[in-house]
């Protein structure tokens, strides 16, 4: 039986990638609620606004689209989640963390190159399991399909929203890491275009996760 848990899921339909996010968020957090969760989603979140649904709502999982740097993740025009110091990837100063509000839960980055230092960042200060990607998260698309139609971009928002699917069935923070690794080579061994095998690989290769394998939505 899947315990019931609450999930704060974060994304903004900022430009044509982070659309697609938006798009895979809301049909995540449906899910979600369709297995009894409690789903609080931000779809233009500010620093205050998240920092009240982490302290009211207390989410033992949170899951967040945006564009990522190695110290930030950026939602919009607002960096919600990083480590002070200069993220050399977006050329921005982050004049202050914010990791400590993620102690305790388990995190999954969704978004480019935030697997290197804000992951360890993160976990450092407390929190209980993260993932992410090293490296930027390659994807294509078919740009003259609605997102709902699109199935060039499929294979790669399923792999994506994987392990967020196997923390609200049930499973622990190894099993559902397990499942995106065997999604993505699901995909490559699937498909036909040699390019989106190629991109399916080099984003299994740059996926990162640390904390504990036993941790799960209670």
């Amino acid at each position: 039986m899947t315990e019931i848990a609450t999930i704060l899921c974060i994304a903004a339909p900022a430009d044509s990638a982070t659309a697609l996010g938006a798009y895979w968020m809301e049909k995540y957090a449906n899910y979600a609620l369709g297995k009894g969760h409690q789903v609080i989603y931000q779809k233009t979140p500010t620093l205050p606004v998240l920092y009240e649904a982490l302290l009211n709502f207390n989410p033992q999982l949170v899951v967040a689209n945006g564009h990522g740097g190695y110290k930030s993740l950026r939602v919009g025009e607002n960096i919600l989640i990083g480590t002070k110091g200069y993220d050399t990837a977006t050329h921005r100063n982050i004049r202050a963390g914010d990791e400590d509000y993620f102690t305790g839960r388990i995190t999954l980055l969704l978004t480019c190159n935030a697997g290197t230092e804000l992951v360890k960042a993160l976990s450092k200060h407390g929190a209980t399991a993260v993932m992410g990607y090293r490296k930027p998260y390659v994807f294509l698309v078919d740009e003259d399909k609605q997102p709902q139609d699109d199935d060039v971009s499929k294979p790669f928002f399923e792999a994506l929203f994987q392990p967020a699917i196997q923390l609200a069935d049930g499973a622990t923070f190894q099993q559902s890491i397990d499942a995106t690794r065997a999604s993505f080579k699901y995909y490559i061994n699937l498909v036909q275009d040699k390019d989106t095998r190629k991109f399916l690989d080099f984003n299994l290769q740059n996926l990162t996760a640390i904390g504990n394998p036993d941790a799960k939505l209670t």
